[in-house]
């Protein structure tokens, strides 16, 4: 398929794309660097599309697709930099290494000893980084449900961490 081809069957979708990227980006950038993804993307399987597979449904799926990939890789390189900013400093003292490992290790325990539903949504949320929806797929709870879990998980973690805290220092 040559440029011409290629203009003459994806033109005429052109309106209705940018109104789905428009409308699952929220701005006028990002809903334009999406549709031209979207047409690089076709650009680079132009050879292996079969006509039937064309359709609308066919372009805002893969629009779609393409958008949540975008979004996973954004969501891994930002946890990947917080670690980075998180991880304790090569000359951090032994000592406080140690701290940190047993404080990791406390928190583990905690999580551990959670009723198992509470526990398996809060190591999705936050050891797995799925979002509400992959974890409603896996669960079946409602995304309502999951984000009071992991509210009041947290809230639990948190309260029951300071308690052994304070038992440490004291």
């Amino acid at each position: 398929m040559n440029a011409q081809e290629f203009k003459q069957r994806f033109m005429p979708f052109h309106r209705l794309l940018y109104r789905v990227a428009f409308h699952l980006t929220g701005n006028v950038q990002d809903a334009e660097d999406l549709l031209q993804d979207t047409y690089l993307k076709l650009w680079q399987k132009r050879h292996d599309l079969k006509d039937e597979a064309v359709t609308q449904a066919y372009l805002v799926t893969l629009m779609r697709n393409l958008l949540r990939d975008q979004q996973r890789l954004k969501r891994i390189d930002s946890s990947a930099e917080l670690k980075d900013e998180l991880s304790p400093p090569n000359e951090r003292s032994l000592e406080g290494q140690i701290a940190a490992n047993d404080e990791a290790q406390k928190m583990e325990s905690l999580i551990s000893q959670l009723p198992e539903r509470d526990e398996r949504v809060i190591r999705m949320h936050l050891v797995e980084e799925r979002s509400y929806k992959e974890i409603e797929q896996d669960t079946g709870l409602s995304q309502g449900n999951i984000r009071i879990i992991v509210m009041r998980t947290k809230q639990k973690l948190k309260e029951q961490f300071t308690k052994l805290t304070k038992t440490w220092t004291n």
